[in-house]
Parts: C-alpha cells; sequence; structure tokens
C-alpha cells in the first residue's frame, strides 16, 4: 500500500516540476493560475497519501511521554 501511495505523490510531484518548467511556454498567461492550482493538488496529495497515515499511526505504545521543563 505505501508503494501505490508513494507513487502517486512522486508522480504528481514530478508532473508538478515539469509544469514549472514548461509551464510558462506552452500555458502563456494562465501559467499562474494553473501553478496555483498545482500547488494545491500536490500539497493536498502530500498531506492525505503521506502525513496523515503517518500521523494516525501515532507514537508506538510503551513510548514514553518528555514533558516540556516548567
Amino acid at each position: 500500500m505505501w508503494a501505490r501511495r508513494r507513487t502517486v505523490v512522486v508522480t504528481s510531484v514530478t508532473a508538478y516540476a515539469v509544469l514549472l518548467v514548461v509551464g510558462p511556454h506552452v500555458l502563456g498567461a494562465w501559467t499562474g493560475a494553473v501553478v496555483l492550482v498545482a500547488s494545491y493538488v500536490v500539497g493536498f496529495a502530500w498531506l492525505v497519501l503521506v502525513v496523515a497515515p503517518w500521523a494516525a499511526r501515532g507514537r508506538p505504545r510503551g513510548t514514553p511521554v518528555r514533558h516540556p521543563r516548567p
């Protein structure tokens, strides 16, 4: 399952990088809007597919909680 998530994120980041390089030549004046939407999509994919499952697993049981100093 992790490989599938990683593949989606790597593919979207690669497409985003290609868009940043080739976008101004292909899209012209629409580049800014397209890059803005693409940034949102790539960031959302990163959060949902990578960060959320990692955060949902949480800390392993038995791991001591370090309290901040007073």
